[in-house]
């Protein structure tokens, strides 16, 4: 992975948060990345309004100006969901995996991810929506952003 493509990684869990503190708990169904862009799809029972959607992005945009620490560390898969519970909703499905690696944006987002990350999320300069669009009958919600800086 390139390192446009770690920051523009990291700016999907950075996404995540905002999405999940407007429109309520959602799961990721899906993530892609190329180069500057991304896409992060979001299970999801409504369609945002666009004021909502302009809400996600203020509030990213707001995390990645505080520069906030993102954290990556191993834990027990027992001990993992123990403490964070259904918040690490990538966790491996494969019962078989005991040792997971979590993503940790303090006070804003938790995830099982194994792919590399920023340091702070500083790091990523600002991000752009460029479409949200909702598919009922799958009841997906599909983000596609770019990095501004």
């Amino acid at each position: 992975m390139s390192d446009v493509e770690v920051r523009t990684h990291s700016a999907l869990h950075v996404l995540k948060g905002a999405a999940v503190r407007v429109l309520g708990p959602c799961k990721t169904s899906s993530a892609r990345v190329r180069g500057q862009h991304g896409t992060l799809t979001l299970d999801s029972a409504r369609n945002p309004t666009p004021e909502e959607v302009h809400a996600i992005e203020d509030a990213a945009n707001r995390k990645i100006a505080e520069n906030s620490e993102v954290l990556q560390f191993e834990m027990e898969r027992q001990e993992a969901e123990g403490h964070f519970g259904a918040a690490i909703s990538g966790a491996s499905p494969d019962p078989n995996v005991t040792l997971l690696t979590i993503l940790r944006i303090p006070d804003w987002e938790v995830d099982c991810c194994a792919e590399r990350h920023v340091d702070t999320t500083g790091e990523l300069g600002g991000l752009r929506i460029d479409r949200a669009a909702f598919i009922a009958a799958d009841r997906l919600l599909e983000i596609e952003f770019h990095l501004t800086a």
